[in-house]
């Protein structure tokens, strides 16, 4: 996350982060955990997981990549560093 936080500050990104709800305790495990790693793209709730679902995220994480025109242009599971990030984004442009 820090790096995704990092991502999002260098680059002009939209970042929509979706915090699959009923894998948690609660919610203010979300709210420590956005807090702890000072978080400041918006963190979405599935608390039903229909977005999981929708996407079959499996498993967690699961990170997409989604141009201007709405395209799936990369999605990789598990952790994404930095430098992935940034070299997916360059290719999309």
């Amino acid at each position: 996350m820090p790096d995704m936080e990092k991502f999002y500050q260098n680059k002009d990104v939209k970042i929509l982060a979706v915090n699959l709800t009923q894998t948690e305790s609660g919610i203010q495990d979300v709210r420590d955990f956005v807090k702890e790693f000072d978080l400041s793209f918006p963190i979405l709730l599935d608390q039903e997981s229909n977005v999981a679902n929708t996407y079959q995220i499996q498993p967690i994480p699961t990170s997409y990549m989604i141009d201007s025109e709405g395209v799936i242009s990369f999605k990789t599971l598990g952790a994404l560093n930095y430098d992935l990030m940034v070299q997916e984004f360059e290719k999309m442009q």
